[in-house]
């Protein structure tokens, strides 16, 4: 019962996204009566939901299979008489495991995604539905992107009635939003930014696409590096989204590192929130005490 309730809020999700795929993604057109177009987007949504799930399932099975068998072996007592490379073994493949994951997720974001959103459209239009879809592999893909984009948007609306992923869903929507708070901003006050119309649901779906970017946790013992590392990968999430969809123009490097830094500075409370809910779920250990507790003195055994 859960998994069909789950797939049916994906397909709303997913029709949502088509639906502001055609509005915004110019290569994209779904035409007809009002019921024709809900037809022709529940079609193009059923068909991509389920390149999407069924497609990587066998890859993503096995990958969480072997992450499950590596964090056993990492809860395992080690071998304290195994060699540097076989102690740090486990480690190295949790990492190894990361990043092939992140592989997978980009692979589904920008080659899964867009071939089922065009078997959906080529489906639609074998029904003798108003369905078009041209304009290459870049069209093809930022459409993709689009559905996927307002999907993961509107999923994260919908979780919010659900108690036990209520917390994470507003951190991750609250970012969401306040990171299209700062693209309002920039694209008001910044001259040589502009979105494409219709304007408003264009910054929307810009800021969601923005939020799929990885997010990481840098470190640095200088102040001020981490910071700058993080936004110059959000300059570069930024340029792909506006070089990829056409959907915003920017006139030059200075004007879109404004408009990423405005989109940090506005998203910070997020991150804030998020680092604070990490803490709390995750505090940190005592540091360890080199002497015997009094009350646990060893006793000799002449007493």
């Amino acid at each position: 019962m859960k998994t069909t309730a789950g797939v049916i809020r994906r397909l709303v999700c997913a029709a949502g996204g088509v639906w502001a795929a055609s509005e915004v993604v110019g290569r994209l057109r779904v035409g007809g009566t009002a019921g024709e177009r809900l037809g022709a987007v529940v079609v193009l949504a059923a068909v991509f939901i389920a390149v999407v799930m069924l497609l990587p399932m066998p890859l993503t099975r096995l990958l969480g299979r072997a992450v499950t068998r590596n964090q056993r072996r990492i809860a395992e007592e080690p071998d304290w008489d195994a060699s540097d490379w076989e102690f740090f073994a486990p480690l190295r493949r949790h990492f190894v495991f990361v990043g092939l994951g992140m592989v997978l997720a980009a692979v589904v974001l920008v080659v899964v995604g867009p071939a089922g959103l065009w078997a959906g459209a080529e489906l639609a239009a074998a029904l003798g539905m108003d369905v078009r879809l041209d304009g290459g592999l870049k069209a093809l893909v930022a459409a993709g992107l689009v559905v996927t984009a307002v999907e993961t948007a509107l999923q994260l609306v919908l979780a919010l009635p659900v108690k036990r992923r209520r917390s994470g869903a507003l951190r991750s929507l609250s970012g969401l939003l306040l990171s299209g708070a700062g693209l309002v901003l920039a694209e008001v006050w910044l001259d040589g930014v502009q979105a494409a119309d219709p304007r408003w649901l264009t910054l929307a779906v810009v800021a969601a696409l923005f939020h799929l970017r990885f997010r990481f946790t840098l470190t640095l013992p200088v102040p001020g590096v981490a910071s700058l590392v993080l936004v110059s990968l959000n300059v570069l999430a930024l340029w792909l989204v506006v070089w990829l969809t056409g959907m915003l123009r920017v006139d030059g490097f200075w004007l879109l590192a404004g408009t990423v830094a405005l989109m940090w500075a506005a998203e910070w409370p997020s991150r804030l929130a998020s680092a604070a809910a990490e803490a709390r779920a995750n505090p940190p250990q005592p540091p360890h005490d080199p002497f015997w507790p009094e009350h646990h003195m060893p006793q000799s055994p002449l007493y």
